[in-house]
């Protein structure tokens, strides 16, 4: 029986490599397809693996050494071709003749069948994430309401008796009590606002306007820690419609988080350009120079309560309300970092519809 499965698999050449060449279409046998469709439906991850299973085939050892690193099973989707090959691949006439045997349709289905799985998959852990935060949201804003009234009755009770009370030390005390209650009281007003931030007031607002007030609240913090605080005005009016408060809040906890971040004599800048496309956004972009973050710290950055003070990151819920309310407001908050290099957190909010805006970045 011929071992011709009707199948191929294109070798590419290297993205590295220096000199471009044409892409190659190479058969695979009937066995080759089985073994590759075991590999698949196994969720195998070892290329050594997926060769052993193809029987040391030829072309899947050709295929696996010239593909660059990345997924096996979203590349085997990509290259592997039964019938005809697209244009520009070199692989001989017999491609638009051969049949494909029940061996390369068995594979097909299996690459399919793993590619659709893949994307349930993905839904689901994006639907629990989703529904997991809004629980924890609901935990926070019920427990915050509760705990806010016996708080409430400590910090009366305890400035009440600090009236009366002559003897110093305890009036240090009931003072500390006081103070530790208030603070308590703000960290929970922070968490039920994280849980349920107020409806935004959307209005046309000037980008340059809404930074120079956060540079301006910032700029004695900055003073005080030796930081050179610097902002880049942009050169024509943009409009962003949002709530300008809940914007200017998220920012300045964004560059207080900054400031936290660099030593005496760092840096800490603040730019904003247009972005054109189908939807238009303003970035809105603060970098520090700071000792950065590694990629875990870097994906829990916005949770609640969430410290990374060994990167050099402040603690509390400054992010956390920061996303939240850009997020409120239809933006997105990113963030690029790496240790010793640090830190860069995009803010993107939608320009005003007919609002004025610089066809040119502006840095």
């Amino acid at each position: 029986m011929s071992q011709d499965s009707g199948a191929w698999l294109i070798v590419r050449p290297r993205s590295s490599s220096p000199e471009p060449s044409e892409p190659l279409a190479l058969p695979v046998p009937r066995q080759a397809c089985l073994g590759l469709a075991r590999a698949v439906l196994a969720r195998v991850d070892d290329p050594s693996r997926w060769l052993s299973l193809a029987g040391d085939d030829r072309a899947v050892a050709a295929w696996l050494s010239a593909a660059d690193a990345g997924l096996l099973l979203d590349r085997l989707a990509e290259d592997f071709v039964v019938g005809p090959l697209p244009a520009g691949v070199h692989g001989g006439s017999a491609a638009s003749v051969a049949a494909p045997t029940p061996e390369a349709l068995l594979l097909t289905d299996a690459i399919e069948r793993m590619r659709e799985h893949e994307r349930f998959s993905g839904r689901f852990d994006d639907s629990l994430k989703a529904a997991r935060l809004e629980a924890a949201r609901e935990l926070a804003y019920g427990a915050g309401h509760e705990i806010n009234n016996p708080l409430a009755n400590i910090a009366t009770r305890a400035q009440s008796l600090l009236l009366e009370e002559r003897d110093p030390e305890r009036r240090r005390r009931l003072a500390t009590i006081v103070d530790q209650s208030f603070r308590a009281r703000d960290m929970i007003g922070g968490l039920m606002l994280f849980a349920r931030p107020p409806k935004p007031t959307a209005e046309p607002a000037d980008v340059g306007g809404i930074i120079a007030a956060v540079v301006e609240a910032a700029r004695g913090q900055a003073a005080a820690r030796g930081i050179s605080l610097e902002s880049t005005s942009p050169t024509t009016v943009i409009d962003v419609v949002v709530d300008r408060s809940q914007v200017e809040e998220a920012l300045r906890a964004i560059v207080t988080n900054a400031i936290e971040a660099v030593g005496s004599g760092g840096r800490v800048t603040i730019a904003a350009r247009s972005i054109d496309g189908i939807s238009r956004w303003c970035e809105i972009t603060v970098a520090d120079d700071g000792c950065g973050m590694d990629d875990a710290t870097v994906r829990r950055a916005f949770d609640p309560f969430f410290s990374g003070r060994e990167a050099g990151r402040g603690a509390g819920l400054g992010l956390s309300k920061a996303w939240r309310f850009i997020e409120t407001n239809g933006g997105s908050v990113t963030i690029a970092s790496r240790p010793g290099a640090g830190t860069s957190v995009a803010v993107r909010l939608p320009v005003a519809a007919g609002g004025r805006v610089s066809p040119d970045p502006l840095v």
